[in-house]
């Protein structure tokens, strides 16, 4: 038997054992199992125990599953109102971090560029670009090559 049987294979493996014990060994008043003498009517209860057990995770994986769907679901239904709330809570209490702290919130930080900063930056980005003769996606449009082959030149001796 291999190890990697899906659960209602095993549960399919253990009902055939019971069904096998049922017709063929309960004329035995007992069986070595493991090391135990026990009575088929007891192997029948612990091969039972094991498809109740495996029954019980079936349902509980089912359960999981659709909770785990119902939470997507009501998070998906309710992202823009959460995101709503938020920016109402910050927009209130925005001067004061320790309200904001009470909803799990902190606020936001002030942008340390200033438009000179930003001048400076785009000055210096189009400077590099020159420097590197990168172009834009429509100036590359305007560039084409020649339509006449280049010649060959014969090697030097």
């Amino acid at each position: 038997m291999s190890r990697f049987q899906t659960r209602n294979q095993r549960i399919a493996a253990d009902q055939a054992l019971i069904a096998g014990i049922q017709k063929f060994l309960t004329s035995y008043p007992s069986l070595p199992v493991d090391g135990q003498i026990m009575t088929p009517a007891a192997i029948v209860q612990f091969l039972q125990d094991r498809i109740n057990a495996s029954q019980a995770a079936q349902t509980a994986e089912a359960a999981h599953v659709a909770a785990v769907k119902a939470e997507s679901d009501t998070r998906a239904k309710t992202a823009a109102s959460q995101t709503s709330l938020r920016q109402i809570v910050l927009g209130m209490y925005s001067g004061s971090p320790d309200n904001l702290a009470v909803f799990g919130l902190k606020p936001k930080k002030a942008s340390s560029e200033t438009a000179t900063t930003r001048a400076a930056a785009a000055v210096k980005a189009k400077a590099t670009r020159k420097a590197r003769g990168t172009l834009g996606p429509k100036a590359r449009l305007k560039i084409s090559g020649s339509s006449t082959p280049a010649t060959p030149t014969p090697p030097k001796a």
